[in-house]
């Protein structure tokens, strides 16, 4: 593939998206549920393979079907999106898989990007199967019934917490089939993250990630204490009129806050508000010089 301005890969699993990829020289190694995904950029070109075999991953995964121009349209009046869509120029969604997505934001919370993937290695390395693709070592990520049969020390040997427990959780839902992705697929935002929500460990912030990378409701707008600043500084007009108050962007929003700005920033952008958020969320960083 020839390298596109509308899409880069490199910047796109740089954003806080997704935690399992790897830089070996010029090109990257990514896990994908049971595949172990590789790109190189050489010259102008991008080579994508993967192992076992994923067919055209990068135009699944990249979302490379979307109507970028399109999408990017709905944006053009707003106050700074303009600016992020060419200065960002090729960042991307990306579309997971639900399950890693699910277990991976459950491991965010109270966290940084950098023991988040920690914590997702030794995960995998514990609970994965080992893959090797051009001579190196790579891990799966976990399947849920390995996940669900592990006790909850097994799952604490692999650094992870307190979020064992909502790790075990999400096994359990899945495994015993009181929680499936179809239903999740087919229902509507609102009900997505009541059933989410409903779960130990998933509140709004995880369960908006969840539904945004991995289960096509491109409305949804996670809100962490990065996207709280980005409301505050870009948006606070739009909440000017509402029982909301943002007094201090450092601490973590409460459940009437975090669901009143998230009704005010899904109708403000709409169906794809969630592409506005991670161009807003990888500005807001990069502008703290924050690692990825």
């Amino acid at each position: 593939m020839l390298i596109d301005s509308k899409f880069n890969p490199e910047i796109s699993i740089n954003s806080g998206q997704m935690f399992l990829w790897e830089k070996y020289k010029n090109s990257w190694y990514g896990t994908y549920g049971n595949h172990i995904l590789k790109f190189s950029i050489t010259n102008n070109e991008i080579e994508f393979c993967s192992a076992p075999k994923f067919d055209n991953w990068e135009h699944f995964i990249f979302r490379l079907d979307d109507n970028i121009q399109n999408i990017f349209s709905n944006f053009s009046n707003d106050i700074i999106l303009p600016k992020l869509l060419k200065r960002y120029t090729g960042l991307r969604l990306i579309r997971q898989d639900p399950h890693q997505c699910m277990i991976s934001f459950a491991c965010s919370s109270n966290t940084n990007i950098s023991m988040i993937r920690t914590m997702l290695k030794n995960l995998s390395m514990k609970f994965g199967i080992k893959k090797q693709i051009d001579n190196k070592i790579f891990f799966t990520f976990p399947a849920m019934k390995n996940l669900y049969k592990a006790s909850i020390n097994e799952l604490c040997s692999c650094s992870v917490g307190y979020r064992a427990k909502a790790i075990k959780s999400i096994a359990e839902k899945i495994i015993t089939g009181a929680l499936t992705i179809d239903e999740l697929y087919r229902c509507k935002y609102g009900d997505a993250i009541k059933i989410l929500t409903s779960i130990y460990g998933i509140g709004n912030k995880i369960a908006d990630c969840i539904l945004l990378f991995s289960l096509e409701k491109t409305e949804a707008f996670p809100i962490d204490v990065w996207m709280g600043r980005a409301i505050f500084m870009y948006y606070k007009r739009l909440i000017d009129n509402r029982k909301v108050t943002i007094i201090n962007t450092n601490k973590k929003l409460s459940d009437n806050q975090y669901s009143i700005l998230s009704e005010i920033m899904r109708n403000h952008f709409g169906k794809y508000g969630g592409y506005a958020q991670q161009y807003l969320f990888y500005h807001i960083r990069n502008t703290k010089k924050k690692k990825w």
